[in-house]
């Protein structure tokens, strides 16, 4: 595995040829002993001896720059090895392309495009062997479209669409999987040993492993174990009854984390005692024979073993979504850490390509969004002075100064912006900091741009003066798409959620009444995620019936509905994946008092039009709610 960082961008075409040409000159400016050219084949090639550098050298070195693990897969991806192109050949039900470009590159097995993967598209197919041939190469059938996950990942489609046969080859593949990775033949399913692990019911979970010993050793489809889990948790009681019943210490799971790597990589935002916990998880796996790990050795403060393992060239790169060895400095406050990796030459944004995406993208600036969260100012100066990027994006959870200005920490604000960090406006609508959303848009030489960002930042954040300030000034259609983006935010209840960030003395009200404001100015009927290429087609009405987040209570989920059907939202639109209606949806998921809502103003509770699974009397049943058939039954339907 490649664990050096990326250092270069493709263009947007690339050429093979030009790619070559670079190699070459790479290597003749290495042994010509370029400053920056060895600096480079340094950073993806150890140990680089200028008497034995080749071409062959010189471009693995230009692939890991780029983000390819290999050459092969680099020039895989520039003649056509791409996901988008996967994906048309499933869609395509080209056995032989895929199987080409899954040989050339396996990753892409777990491709994305316009937010399916490559096996839901399969699966819609009915393709057992387009199917089997992306589980064997590590496609994921447990990933489902955000925020629904659960509902809508490839295998519970196939097994709510009665795809039979779909869903055997599935589960056959998902067995082999969990025997290849614990060993264990037969290895059974564990959910339920997983939920009493995650809900910190160690009795449960004791209990569940006596009655089936093999599950003690059974590794998940990633590879982890459950004393992999338990050391997440840091639960020192189960951590030590699996090791006493023969648990492997050094079970290697997802990224090749070992029980001591989860215990030291878990965040500690929201709890003041996770050192306390963390150090005897860390000797209680040390006594049970767990080897050190870089990861480990920088939550303990061991600098010694970390000099001797950057001597060797071992130390890991980061992760997109666990950080680095520079993040669990931060996490373990652990300054003198920070200080000697940063010694070492580690970079301090920790950039890495985001994995999944078959674009060239990155995430970088994860220490110093750790220091902004957690307050650590000594440490995030400590990385500005070594050139941290205070506007740093870190994948889907925002820049630095996002996190100091969501803390409200003055102190932390003013050391980014010290350095260059800048706050936007829709940052400071997020946030509910009016006055300086209000002077940004004033500053901004787009305004137009700005007053949407402005819509979306306040709606998201409940900042009603916000909304009503910066509406008249976005000219948009009553269609226009980007309006979905807009009625979505409110929905996320972003200041009243569990994050840190949260203000949860603020008013709470205010995102209905953003939402009542923006549903002036479009049209409720709008579809995301990108119906016209056959995705999920989901309307405002379906995503607030699914629950956009798990905060939001029953009767503000029957207010938002309201106001959506007071504007005119219909209730006989389908979406993509379920196939269903709001009222299919609010009969899947429970929603007993949108069930009523729904029935009362007017949506037909038999639905003869629906495929026979997808009916609100199917999902019922299916889904084992009583109090719903109920309602359905009243109406002399169901």
């Amino acid at each position: 595995m490649n664990t050096s960082l990326p250092t270069r961008t493709l263009r947007e075409h690339p050429d093979i040829e030009q790619l070559k040409r670079q190699a070459k000159e790479l290597l003749e400016a290495f042994l010509a002993g370029e400053q920056e050219a060895v600096a480079e084949v340094n950073a993806h090639f150890r140990p680089a001896d200028s008497a034995k550098f080749a071409l062959h050298d010189a471009q693995l070195v230009l692939a890991r720059a780029y983000g390819f693990d290999s050459w092969p897969k680099l020039k895989a991806y520039i003649d056509g090895a791409n996901a988008r192109r996967l994906v048309e050949a499933v869609r395509a039900d080209d056995m032989a392309q895929v199987s080409v470009m899954l040989k050339a590159r396996p990753e892409l097995a777990n491709s994305w495009i316009d937010n399916l993967q490559a096996l839901h598209y399969a699966v819609f197919n009915r393709s057992p062997e387009m199917v089997r041939l992306l589980m064997q190469h590590g496609a994921n059938a447990r990933q489902g479209v955000y925020p629904h996950n659960e509902a809508t990942n490839p295998l519970r489609i196939a097994v709510e669409r009665r795809y039979d046969e779909i869903a055997a080859i599935i589960r056959e593949e998902e067995q082999r999987r969990r025997e290849a990775k614990s060993g264990v033949p037969g290895a059974p399913l564990a959910d339920e040993l997983a939920g009493a692990i995650q809900s910190g019911d160690d009795e449960r979970a004791v209990a569940i492993m006596q009655e089936n010993p093999a599950l003690i050793h059974m590794a998940n489809l990633k590879g982890w174990t459950p004393l992999h889990a338990a050391s997440w948790i840091l639960s020192e009681p189960l951590v030590t009854w699996l090791l006493q019943h023969g648990a492997d210490p050094n079970a290697r799971g997802h990224q090749d984390w070992t029980p001591l790597d989860a215990a030291a990589s878990r965040f500690a935002r929201g709890s003041t005692d996770y050192g306390e916990r963390f150090k005897p998880i860390a000797e209680r796996l040390q006594r049970g024979g767990a080897a050190s790990t870089p990861r480990a050795a920088v939550a303990l403060g061991d600098a010694d073993w970390i000099r001797a393992r950057h001597a060797e060239g071992t130390l890991p790169g980061p992760l997109d979504a666990a950080g680095g060895l520079l993040r669990i400095a931060v996490t373990h406050d652990r300054p003198e850490m920070l200080a000697l990796l940063l010694d070492l030459g580690l970079d301090p944004d920790e950039r890495v390509r985001v994995p999944g995406v078959d674009s060239v993208e990155y995430t970088w600036g994860f220490p110093l969004w750790e220091c902004a969260a957690t307050g650590q100012h000594e440490m995030a100066e400590m990385l500005l002075k070594r050139g941290a990027d205070p506007n740093a994006m870190v994948y889907a959870s925002g820049t630095p100064v996002h996190q100091a200005y969501g803390q409200r920490d003055q102190k932390m604000i003013e050391l980014l912006e010290r350095y260059g960090g800048l706050a936007d406006a829709g940052l400071a609508a997020l946030h509910r900091m009016t006055d300086l959303a209000k002077r940004r848009f004033e500053e901004a030489a787009d305004k137009p741009k700005v007053a949407q960002d402005l819509v979306w930042g306040g709606a998201c954040g409940g900042d009603l003066e916000i909304v009503r300030f910066a509406l008249p000034l976005v000219d948009l259609p009553r269609d226009d798409p980007r309006w979905f983006g807009a009625l979505e935010a409110p929905l996320r209840l972003w200041n009243h959620g569990p994050g840190h960030w949260c203000h949860h003395e603020w008013d709470r009200g205010t995102y209905l009444e953003c939402f009542r404001w923006i549903l002036k100015r479009c049209d409720p009927n709008l579809r995301g995620r990108e119906p016209d290429k056959g995705q999920s087609g989901f309307t405002i009405l379906h995503i607030v019936t699914g629950g956009r987040v798990e905060w939001m209570t029953k009767g503000e989920q029957v207010e938002f509905a309201t106001a959506l059907l007071d504007a005119g939202a219909r209730l006989d639109i389908r979406d993509n994946l379920l196939k269903s209606t709001p009222l299919g949806w609010a009969c899947r998921w429970g929603r007993v008092e949108l069930v009523k809502l729904f029935l009362a103003r007017g949506a037909d509770p038999v639905e003869a039009d629906a495929e026979p699974w997808a009916t609100p009397q199917a999902w019922a049943q299916k889904m084992k709610h009583e109090a719903v058939l109920a309602i359905l039954r009243e109406h002399g339907r169901a």
